[in-house]
Protein backbone atom coordinates (compact mmCIF):
# COMPACT_ATOMS: atom_id res chain seq x y z
CA UNK A 1 0.00 0.00 0.00
CA UNK A 2 0.89 3.66 -0.47
CA UNK A 3 1.62 5.90 2.14
CA UNK A 4 -1.79 7.66 1.44
CA UNK A 5 -3.43 4.65 1.80
CA UNK A 6 -1.99 4.18 5.11
CA UNK A 7 -2.06 7.65 6.13
CA UNK A 8 -6.08 7.72 5.51
CA UNK A 9 -6.60 4.16 6.92
CA UNK A 10 -4.26 5.35 10.25
CA UNK A 11 -6.96 8.95 10.32
CA UNK A 12 -9.94 6.67 10.24
CA UNK A 13 -8.67 4.27 12.60
CA UNK A 14 -7.74 7.87 15.25
CA UNK A 15 -11.44 9.14 14.50
CA UNK A 16 -13.08 6.05 15.44
CA UNK A 17 -11.68 4.52 17.87
CA UNK A 18 -11.90 7.52 20.10
CA UNK A 19 -15.13 7.26 21.60
CA UNK A 20 -17.95 4.68 21.59
CA UNK A 21 -21.17 6.00 19.75
CA UNK A 22 -19.86 8.35 17.80
CA UNK A 23 -22.74 8.11 15.58
CA UNK A 24 -25.92 10.59 16.77
CA UNK A 25 -29.28 9.60 15.83
CA UNK A 26 -30.64 13.30 16.06
CA UNK A 27 -34.34 11.67 16.59
CA UNK A 28 -32.98 10.67 20.45
CA UNK A 29 -31.53 13.73 21.12
CA UNK A 30 -32.74 16.22 23.79
CA UNK A 31 -31.94 19.85 23.98
CA UNK A 32 -32.95 20.55 27.25
CA UNK A 33 -30.97 17.89 29.32
CA UNK A 34 -30.88 14.25 29.51
CA UNK A 35 -34.38 13.48 31.40
CA UNK A 36 -35.38 9.93 32.16
CA UNK A 37 -32.51 7.49 31.12
CA UNK A 38 -34.02 3.97 29.72
CA UNK A 39 -32.86 0.94 29.27
CA UNK A 40 -34.71 -0.53 26.06
CA UNK A 41 -34.91 -4.18 25.98
CA UNK A 42 -35.78 -6.39 23.49
CA UNK A 43 -37.17 -9.41 24.02
CA UNK A 44 -38.93 -10.87 21.06
CA UNK A 45 -42.17 -11.31 19.32
CA UNK A 46 -44.39 -13.69 20.75
CA UNK A 47 -45.33 -15.68 17.27
CA UNK A 48 -41.86 -16.31 17.08
CA UNK A 49 -40.71 -16.94 20.56
CA UNK A 50 -42.34 -18.96 23.31
CA UNK A 51 -45.23 -16.82 24.97
CA UNK A 52 -43.71 -17.55 28.87
CA UNK A 53 -40.48 -15.15 29.38
CA UNK A 54 -38.77 -14.14 32.94
CA UNK A 55 -36.76 -11.33 33.19
CA UNK A 56 -34.39 -10.67 35.46
CA UNK A 57 -32.68 -7.28 35.73
CA UNK A 58 -29.27 -7.68 37.43
CA UNK A 59 -26.82 -4.35 38.59
CA UNK A 60 -23.17 -5.12 37.77
CA UNK A 61 -22.60 -8.90 35.87
CA UNK A 62 -24.56 -11.49 36.65
CA UNK A 63 -22.23 -13.63 38.77
CA UNK A 64 -22.75 -10.54 41.70
CA UNK A 65 -26.09 -12.16 41.98
CA UNK A 66 -28.04 -8.02 42.57
CA UNK A 67 -31.54 -8.34 41.36
CA UNK A 68 -32.78 -5.40 40.76
CA UNK A 69 -36.28 -6.73 39.36
CA UNK A 70 -37.67 -9.85 38.30
CA UNK A 71 -41.19 -10.23 36.02
CA UNK A 72 -43.05 -12.08 33.56
CA UNK A 73 -44.32 -10.83 30.20
CA UNK A 74 -45.68 -11.73 27.21
CA UNK A 75 -44.65 -8.09 25.56
CA UNK A 76 -41.69 -7.98 23.00
CA UNK A 77 -40.34 -4.87 24.65
CA UNK A 78 -39.51 -3.45 27.82
CA UNK A 79 -38.56 -0.62 29.38
CA UNK A 80 -36.46 -0.20 32.66
CA UNK A 81 -35.61 2.49 34.38
CA UNK A 82 -31.56 3.24 34.69
CA UNK A 83 -28.75 5.17 36.10
CA UNK A 84 -25.89 6.40 33.48
CA UNK A 85 -22.69 4.95 33.54
CA UNK A 86 -23.93 2.32 35.65
CA UNK A 87 -24.00 -1.67 34.08
CA UNK A 88 -26.97 -3.82 33.43
CA UNK A 89 -27.18 -6.98 33.12
CA UNK A 90 -30.25 -8.97 31.63
CA UNK A 91 -31.55 -12.95 31.56
CA UNK A 92 -34.87 -14.20 29.40
CA UNK A 93 -35.76 -17.44 30.69
CA UNK A 94 -37.73 -19.22 27.51
CA UNK A 95 -39.04 -22.64 28.13
CA UNK A 96 -39.36 -24.07 24.33
CA UNK A 97 -40.49 -27.47 23.88
CA UNK A 98 -39.32 -28.83 27.15
CA UNK A 99 -36.28 -27.18 26.81
CA UNK A 100 -35.03 -24.42 29.40
CA UNK A 101 -33.61 -21.42 27.80
CA UNK A 102 -31.87 -18.44 28.55
CA UNK A 103 -30.70 -15.44 27.11
CA UNK A 104 -28.13 -13.13 28.30
CA UNK A 105 -27.45 -9.21 27.53
CA UNK A 106 -25.36 -6.72 28.96
CA UNK A 107 -25.23 -2.68 28.31
CA UNK A 108 -24.01 0.65 30.12
CA UNK A 109 -25.97 3.35 29.22
CA UNK A 110 -23.80 6.68 28.56
CA UNK A 111 -24.58 9.97 27.43
CA UNK A 112 -22.54 12.59 24.93
CA UNK A 113 -22.77 16.24 24.47
CA UNK A 114 -23.45 16.55 20.58
CA UNK A 115 -22.91 20.15 19.40
CA UNK A 116 -22.32 19.08 15.29
CA UNK A 117 -24.19 16.45 14.20
CA UNK A 118 -27.77 17.78 14.43
CA UNK A 119 -29.58 21.03 14.12
CA UNK A 120 -29.38 22.11 17.39
CA UNK A 121 -26.88 21.06 20.61
CA UNK A 122 -28.21 18.14 22.20
CA UNK A 123 -27.57 15.28 24.82
CA UNK A 124 -27.46 11.76 23.67
CA UNK A 125 -27.98 8.64 25.53
CA UNK A 126 -26.53 5.71 24.27
CA UNK A 127 -25.51 2.23 25.07
CA UNK A 128 -28.84 1.29 26.71
CA UNK A 129 -29.97 -1.60 24.25
CA UNK A 130 -30.84 -4.70 25.43
CA UNK A 131 -31.51 -7.46 22.84
CA UNK A 132 -32.37 -10.96 24.50
CA UNK A 133 -34.51 -12.18 21.47
CA UNK A 134 -33.44 -15.80 20.61
CA UNK A 135 -32.32 -15.58 17.03
CA UNK A 136 -33.65 -19.04 15.92
CA UNK A 137 -36.33 -21.47 17.06
CA UNK A 138 -36.08 -24.62 19.25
Amino acid sequence: MSKLNLLIVFLLIVVFSCEKGYITDCRECATDGIGDVKLKIHIGSVSYDPAYRRITIYEGAMEDSLILSRFSTEAGYVEYDALLYKDYTVTVEFISNGRHILSVDAACPQMRYDENTCNEPCYYIYGNIIDVRLRYNY
